[in-house]
């Protein structure tokens, strides 16, 4: 009877140790994700990323576009786009997935792909936008009844 309170006791204490050990290393919190959201955003700033994004789709608009999407620009409030992104990211990843994304980035290689992901970007969205703006029209052909 006393082995059988001790080994109960001991698995008691052993299964107890073992989550308290998990909870003690888990870093995957909130606060933690939104702390490593905000040191992604050291290397991957959100003004830079907006600019970058920017000169690049206005190289391709006509004569006075480009000021028009500069002065757009200089109007943004990169603190409410900063806030969202680290709202979206706390919400989305993980917080190795972020830090995994920053040491990414903090590399030289992921910082070439950053400033190539624009360029990337600017190439594909016309055949996507013109692939989505076709298979809607092939959905609403075969579907009159749900155009709205």
């Amino acid at each position: 009877m006393r082995y059988a309170t001790s080994i109960t006791a001991l698995l008691l204490l052993v299964t107890t140790a073992g989550v308290a050990s998990a909870q003690g290393t888990n870093n995957d919190t909130d606060a933690n994700r939104r702390q490593a959201a905000k040191e992604y955003l050291e290397v991957q700033p959100v003004e830079k990323m907006m600019r970058n994004v920017v000169e690049k789709t206005s190289a391709r608009m006509p004569g006075g576009s480009k000021e028009r999407a500069q002065a757009v620009m200089d109007e943004l409030r990169y603190d409410t786009l900063r806030t969202a992104m680290i709202d979206a990211m706390a919400n989305t990843f993980t917080v190795e997935e972020i830090e995994a994304l920053t040491q990414f980035y903090s590399t030289p290689e992921g910082r070439s792909v950053m400033e190539k992901m624009s360029t990337y970007m600017a190439k594909v969205q016309p055949v996507m936008m013109k692939e989505v703006r076709r298979s809607m029209k092939q959905v609403m052909e075969a579907r009159p009844e749900q155009k709205q």
